[in-house]
């Protein structure tokens, strides 16, 4: 019973159609080989998606097939179909008789004839001359052998002889008969036998698996790299809408505030107003209700009074009467109040506009010299505002002839995991909270780019700046990075150092024997200068300048810390927008940060127009 077992576990995949999930049979849902996807489907489905037409496209992988025949002319799978039969006879199904008119169930079956028989047509089988030689086994005997072991008899449909010989030529398995008529030797055709092709197909066959599997094995890396993708874009996407929330929320809470403040600016200043208004509403009124008070007072005594009463009254009363006309309110403000200015809103609506950059970051794969893939190749940062993109790195960027500081901060939303980034300064210590792992952070160690790039128009000089201070805990090795200040039309995620455009770096230099500031353009030394010693305990911070000057072409790489002019790469090409990367040294060996400011520029800003003028 254990092929029992066996045959169940493989019930689903060869004995139900993989379309309607129906059981194969011999009758209705045969089992037709699809030569596309070398699956097979039952003959019911196949019929219901060719819907009688000459054509079918297949239901598994949507290849066409031209079958003039029909269904009817795909082949029959026979391995399914002796599946079946074994099937039947484990499950104790019946099976009817192959010889008699009766259809007697079957009780055993004859290997050599491959026909199944009654126990009335075994016994008939036996007595025949010619058969009384032929194996017949029991279907009790059957149960307890393998499978594999119950073979049908594979007759030539023409001949009606055993499939004995295979042709090379036309790729079919023949009896003798076909040898000696359609598939004679003698007209070309290569016929050898069914061993001997069978050998060689099988080698050919377990080639092809060999290799197959290979290929599935790449597909299932590439399929998990895609499912990493997939998820890293998934993140990616969650981590941006998070990031924009979060800018705008702070954003509005900056609104927010303003807003409450000038509104309490406006109670305040109102409430002064309304005070003084008040108090000058309030003796206006006093000295009104006096005076009709007493006028109102005098008019009504006169008119009771005699002559010598009233004479009496009006001496007693003139000089009170008389001062009231001196009586004036108290004046404390003229014409006042409050007002609005929307100073500024007219220089915010557009930086709204821009405010914030949607990128699309993506990493070209590249064939590298020992025929690996590897994504450590030149990155794409695209989106829709590159032009404008220049305006929010200054105010403003400047007119012709003048120099211009820009502003800009470090993108730590594609800084790799190893760096911590918080607006303008990225340093090279362990973050405490990793950030979300996306498609769009840079592969190679300890590098980030600048959150937008630099667009340089006609006539234009610009400047940044960086503060960069190193301490080493160890000695660096000969030629190692510390820190590396790139500009580049197209950022690389390298390794070590940029490999176009230009590179100013920090590096433990093997000709001076210590830490050197060297400036490299497209892999070409343009300076080398000595800062500090290349021992435990040293620390030392460079003020970097760079100016950009359009007009010149021309890049100028400034040691603001002394006041000097490092060096000048001319021509450099400002055909397309500049992005300013950064590359920070091995944590705890040596410390970096890394911070943009343009403040000195523009403290220095007369004396950096006289260094790269010299």
């Amino acid at each position: 019973m254990s092929d029992y077992v066996s045959a169940s576990a493989i019930k689903d995949l060869l004995t139900e159609c993989p379309i309607c999930r129906e059981h194969f049979d011999e009758v209705r849902r045969i089992p037709r080989r699809m030569p596309c996807c070398v699956q097979s489907i039952c003959q019911a489905c196949l019929e219901t998606y060719s819907e009688g037409l000459p054509t079918l496209s297949c239901p598994m992988c949507r290849h066409q097939h031209d079958l003039p025949g029909g269904v009817k002319s795909l082949p029959k799978e026979p391995i399914i179909l002796r599946i079946l039969d074994h099937l039947k006879i484990v499950k104790g199904l019946h099976l009817p008789c192959t010889d008699c008119p009766d259809s007697n169930p079957a009780m055993s079956r004859c290997d050599d004839c491959g026909v199944f028989l009654c126990q009335e047509c075994l016994n008939a089988h036996k007595r025949v001359k010619s058969m009384r030689d032929h194996q017949t086994v029991s279907f009790k005997e059957m149960k307890e052998q393998p499978g594999k072991s119950f073979n049908r008899l594979h007759k030539c449909a023409q001949h009606h002889q055993p499939l004995q010989f295979y042709c090379y030529t036309c790729e079919k398995i023949v009896c003798v008969s076909c040898t000696v008529v359609e598939h004679k030797e003698g007209k070309g055709h290569n016929v050898v036998s069914v061993d001997e092709a069978h050998q060689g197909k099988a080698m050919s066959i377990a080639d092809i698996l060999v290799k197959l599997r290979q290929k599935a094995e790449r597909l299932e890396k590439i399929k998990q790299g895609l499912n990493e993708k997939h998820s890293n874009m998934q993140v990616s996407k969650q981590a941006t809408v998070v990031d924009i929330n979060k800018a705008f929320n702070e954003l509005i809470d900056e609104i927010q505030q303003r807003r409450a403040i000038l509104l309490s600016d406006v109670e305040e200043r109102s409430s002064t107003i309304l005070k003084l208004t008040q108090e000058e509403l309030d003796s206006t009124s006093n000295i009104l209700a006096k005076l009709t008070s007493s006028t109102e007072y005098t008019r009504q005594m006169r008119s009771k009074a005699d002559k010598i009463e009233d004479l009496q009254m009006m001496g007693s009363s003139a000089a009170t009467l008389s001062s009231m006309l001196e009586m004036s309110p108290k004046v404390s403000l003229g014409k006042a109040g409050v007002s609005f200015a929307s100073t500024c809103f007219s220089k915010i609506t557009p930086l709204l506009k821009m405010a914030g950059l949607v990128k699309s970051v993506v990493f070209s794969p590249i064939e590298t010299p020992n025929g690996n893939t590897s994504l450590n190749d030149a990155i794409t940062i695209e989106h829709e505002h590159v032009p404008q993109a220049a305006y929010m790195t200054g105010q403003p960027l400047g007119v012709k002839g003048s120099l211009a500081c820009v502003d800009l901060e470090w993108d730590s939303s594609i800084a790799s995991e190893d760096l911590t980034v918080s607006g303008p300064v990225v340093t090279n210590g362990k973050q405490e909270h990793l950030p979300p792992r996306t498609g769009c952070r840079l592969l190679s160690a300890r590098r980030v780019l600048t959150s937008t790039p630099l667009v340089i128009r006609p006539g234009q000089t610009i400047m940044y700046g960086m503060e960069v201070t190193y301490s080493l805990i160890t000695p660096e090795d000969s030629n190692t990075f510390i820190f590396e200040a790139a500009l580049t039309h197209s950022p690389v995620d390298a390794n070590k150092q940029q490999s176009t455009g230009l590179s100013a770096n920090l590096v433990a230099c093997s000709h001076h024997n210590g830490i050197c500031l060297q400036v490299d353009y497209n892999g070409q030394c343009q300076s080398d200068d000595n800062l500090t010693l290349n021992e435990s305990g040293t620390t030392y911070s460079l003020d970097l300048g760079f100016v950009l000057e359009e007009e010149t072409h021309s890049v100028h790489v400034l040691d603001l810390s002394h006041r000097k002019l490092v060096t000048s790469v001319t021509p450099f090409p400002f055909y397309k927008p500049l992005w300013a990367m950064a590359y920070c040294g091995f944590y705890p060996n040596t410390r970096v940060t890394c911070e943009l400011s343009s403040q000195k520029g523009r403290i220095m800003h007369d004396e950096i127009e006289r260094l790269i003028h010299e």
